[in-house]
């Protein structure tokens, strides 16, 4: 059994043979340079207590006692110049546990007693356990700080047997042990175990960073370690997961909303019949295009259908000309007007037998694809041709009735006729003319019409969360002034933008969109000044939401920002969507047709600027304020977090006192 004191009782003839051996040198060497301390080098004590030399601020590896040889040759071979041996030097501590008797040499001595004929060496408290003398126990471990794998991982294994006199072979042996590099490490690692030292004292230490390390232990999902935890997760997902629901509903309601009755509001949509047709008591045409255009706007909205209104021909002293000026200046979505002398045309044709007479030129069809080529081309076009069919159908029956009427007397009428066989077979017909179209070569166009803008609002959104990330990791979000912080965050938006704006219209021109069309040369500059006004508007929204709501919750309002950037046009929505016009999509879009297009006679680019100033303008008072918000917010906040560690830290302190109360 182990124990702080432990005796051992030499017999007499180890008490004659110690007394017999010279006095033993200083057993250990100082750790620091500091050499004052006392050596007991007398005979009559026999060994230095180690009690002695491991107190204070300076304390002495120790080692086996040495035999000192009386010559002066042998004290030069085992000597250093200061005095101290080779053993004390390297301060080894190696057990030397191979011997017959079974004794660990090395262990440090605190005293020896003396009992009559035996004498009492009295080992000094140590961590170091000592393997007991009965050859029952097992091999033992070197003892040191639990801390340390280096140490408390090897394990000697001395041959078991009965303690006794030490050797002068093992005295010699002890003191080359003492002499090697290996067992000066041993020693130290030793001392350091047997002053309780952690880690990170000089001496042997574990890897760098090694007590800075804290890893947390791993839990099971279903664990009751992590019941706290798994509850505020669940308690955070559940609120998310219920904003996200109501987020979606409302989002995609506004979408669809402006799609659900889309054909109903087809009715909204204009277009003029103008009856140029001469005279007009012998046209006809007149009469069954004014009568059915009469009959599809009394229609309800049910039914799909154009609203079309009948024009008077004295409204357009310049014929087609202005018809066409009113498409551009977008009087109305489309136009169907029956031409001069059509009536008359087809007669001549037939009396005369006129085989270059042709049947479409007795209509013709005026829109701008460019005004909104999703609607043109898959509504208005197909729906007036739809809506064409039967009162051209009457007035070729009409037209054949009154002709084969006239020419029953007059048999060559019937011999020319049969030369024109498509006034015969058509009669009337139609030609669509675009006005303002997007031509084969130029439908890169379209992508500024649809897609771009929100690839615009996610641009200005990233620069915003990041530029908020960058503030606050930078600490420069806690440490401006307000009216640093106020021209920082106009500032580095407005050049940023000023760049991204021109990379984009820069794309739009590598693809051969044309925008010297209509403004010349200004045009290009025109469209990025355009691209500059839309993405300041769209931007300085996203700055002040994320002022106001927080980089955690920008990106729900980026989704509601996306929503209003492709719509149909607004004549197709129910009233509610008229705030569109305020929204800078709808600007950029109108004032990009005009650029490229030039889909609006008035080219209104003063109106659409104007308006995109006015929201610019808004939004330069509303992001001071939300500034102003954001900071008081983050100061609460601070104060907040600041109070509860006062709180915590005061618990910690009064939990000790209540335990041990």
């Amino acid at each position: 059994m182990l124990s702080d004191n432990l005796d051992f009782t030499m017999d007499n003839t180890s008490s004659q043979m110690l007394s017999a051996s010279p006095p033993p040198l200083l057993l250990g060497r100082p750790l620091s340079d500091d050499l004052s301390l006392p050596r007991d080098t007398s005979a009559s004590s026999g060994l230095t207590s180690i009690s002695q030399l491991s107190t204070g601020g300076n304390r002495a590896f120790t080692s086996v006692p040495l035999r000192r040889d009386d010559s002066e040759s042998s004290r030069g071979r085992r000597e250093t110049d200061d005095g101290h041996s080779l053993a004390n030097t390297f301060g080894t501590m190696d057990r030397l546990g191979d011997g017959d008797d079974g004794r660990v040499v090395g262990e440090p001595f605190s005293d020896i007693h003396h009992h009559g004929d035996q004498q009492t060496l009295k080992l000094a408290p140590t961590p170091l356990p000592i393997r007991p003398t009965t050859p029952e126990l097992p091999s033992r471990q070197i003892a040191g700080d639990s801390r340390r794998s280096d140490t408390s991982d090897e394990t000697i294994n001395p041959p078991l047997s009965p303690l006794h006199d030490p050797s002068e072979k093992r005295f010699m042996k002890a003191g080359v042990v003492a002499g090697s590099a290996a067992g000066a490490g041993a020693a130290g690692r030793e001392v350091l175990a047997s002053r309780g030292r952690g880690v990170g004292d000089e001496g042997g230490r574990e890897p760098r960073g090694w007590e800075n390390v804290q890893v947390d232990n791993k839990w099971g999902i279903t664990s009751k370690q992590i019941k706290e935890d798994r509850w505020k997760a669940v308690k955070k997902g559940a609120v998310l997961y219920t904003f996200i629901t109501f987020w979606l509903w409302i989002c995609l309601s506004i979408f669809w909303g402006s799609n659900y009755r889309l054909t109903s509001f087809l009715p909204s949509l204009t277009v003029n019949l103008i009856p140029l047709d001469t005279p007009s008591g012998d046209s006809y045409l007149n009469g069954p295009m004014i009568q059915q255009a009469n009959y599809l706007t009394s229609l309800p909205s049910s039914i799909v259908h154009l609203k079309w209104v009948v024009k008077d021909p004295a409204d357009y002293p310049n014929g087609l000309q202005d018809v066409r000026d009113s498409i551009v200046a977008q009087d109305a979505w489309a136009a169907v007007v029956i031409n001069a002398n059509a009536s008359s045309a087809w007669t001549n044709a037939l009396q005369n037998g006129d085989a270059n007479y042709d049947p479409t030129g007795a209509i013709g069809i005026y829109f701008s694809s460019a005004r909104f080529y999703q609607v043109v081309l898959l509504y208005i076009e197909a729906i007036i041709t739809e809506e064409l069919a039967n009162p051209l159908a009457t007035a070729r029956a009409q037209a054949l009735r009154s002709f084969i009427a006239s020419s029953t007397t007059n048999p060559t009428a019937l011999t020319n006729a049969a030369r024109v066989p498509q006034a015969v077979g058509v009669g009337f017909g139609y030609t669509v003319f675009d006005v303002r179209p997007i031509e084969n070569t130029a439908w890169a166009g379209a992508a500024p019409m649809e897609a771009s803008l929100i690839y615009f609002i996610i641009f200005a959104f990233y620069l915003a969360q990041y530029g908020g990330i960058a503030r606050m990791k930078s600490g420069l979000q806690s440490r401006l002034r307000f009216s640093s912080m106020l021209k920082l965050r106009l500032g580095w938006p407005l050049l940023a933008y000023f760049f991204l704006s021109l990379w984009e219209t820069l794309i739009i021109r590598a693809w051969q969109v044309p925008l010297n069309n209509h403004l010349g040369r200004a045009g290009f500059v025109t469209l990025w000044a355009l691209n500059y006004f839309t993405i300041i508007a769209a931007g300085f929204a996203m700055e002040t939401a994320l002022a106001v709501v927080g980089i955690s919750w920008l990106p729900f309002f980026l989704i509601m920002w996306i929503i209003p950037s492709s719509f149909y046009p607004i004549e197709m929505m129910p009233n509610f969507y008229r705030f569109l016009r305020w929204t800078p999509f709808y600007h950029n879009v109108e004032g990009y047709k005009i650029i490229a297009f030039g889909s609006n006679l008035q080219h209104r680019l003063g109106l659409h600027f104007g308006a995109l100033a006015g929201l610019i303008g808004v939004e330069l008072i509303g992001l001071p304020l939300a500034i102003v918000f954001e900071r008081w917010s983050m100061d609460k906040s601070q104060r907040k977090e600041a109070q509860e560690k006062r709180e915590k830290e005061e618990k910690e302190r009064e939990e000790p006192q209540r335990v041990e109360a």
